[in-house]
């Protein structure tokens, strides 16, 4: 018989959040649907935890956010302090509210990273967040042809525009933690959910699904 796993609220689990942990998204738009069922798997979207001292950022107590790469919603970016495409440093608590809110999604989940996190790693993470923080999101119609090229073909796009998991794998081997034999274009949030699990260097890996419970009060 199948045990459904019991969800875990967001604010029981957010004090144990560490850099590097994995946040996975339901999506309930078309293209996050699509997604889904190419992978055949629940997730369409993937973001990176970042705890703001840990990149020299005074956020003040709300201080877990999230490196993602997405459409531009009202979820304000906390380095430009107003909302963009593509990738961004949000708010982790005030994207969930407004994703479960707003019927962007429907599900989500947190994989805790097991690495040796060291301030070369931190340094790393300092690094990328501005290198790639001026690219945009892509279209449609590349959301869905880039990571085809990077997976199919082995072909590499160019950085200007980011989806979630192309950021995720990029900065992920950035920080040490992701081959770079494969193209940053080449993953599907997929890569990073407990189907799959893409392995990870330096003895690092991703543990179980944990499914969140949003309270959007």
């Amino acid at each position: 018989m199948l045990i459904k796993k019991q969800k875990t609220s967001y604010s029981e689990i957010k004090n144990s959040l560490k850099t590097g942990d994995i946040i996975l998204m339901h999506g309930l738009h078309a293209s996050s649907r699509f997604i889904q069922l190419v992978e055949g798997c629940p997730w369409s979207h993937v973001a990176i935890i970042v705890l703001a001292g840990d990149i020299g950022l005074d956020v003040g107590d709300d201080n877990i956010l999230l490196w993602e790469s997405d459409t531009e919603t009202a979820v304000q970016d906390v380095i430009l302090g107003k909302a963009k495409s593509g990738p961004m440093l949000v708010k982790l608590s005030e994207r969930l509210k407004y994703n479960f809110t707003h019927g962007e999604d429907s599900r989500c989940a947190v994989r805790y990273l097991h690495a040796e996190r060291d301030a070369g790693m931190f340094e790393s993470l300092k690094k990328v967040i501005p290198e790639m923080h001026p690219a945009t999101f892509p279209d449609t119609y590349h959301e869905m042809l880039n990571p085809a090229l990077g997976r199919v073909f082995k072909e590499k796009t160019d950085l200007d525009t980011m989806f979630c998991s192309e950021l995720a794998a990029y900065t992920y081997i950035k920080m040490g933690l992701l081959t770079s034999i494969h193209p940053v274009n080449s993953y599907f949030p997929l890569d990073f959910s407990e189907k799959l699990s893409v392995g990870l260097l330096k003895r690092a890996y991703l543990d179980q699904e944990i499914e969140l419970y949003v309270d959007t009060k």
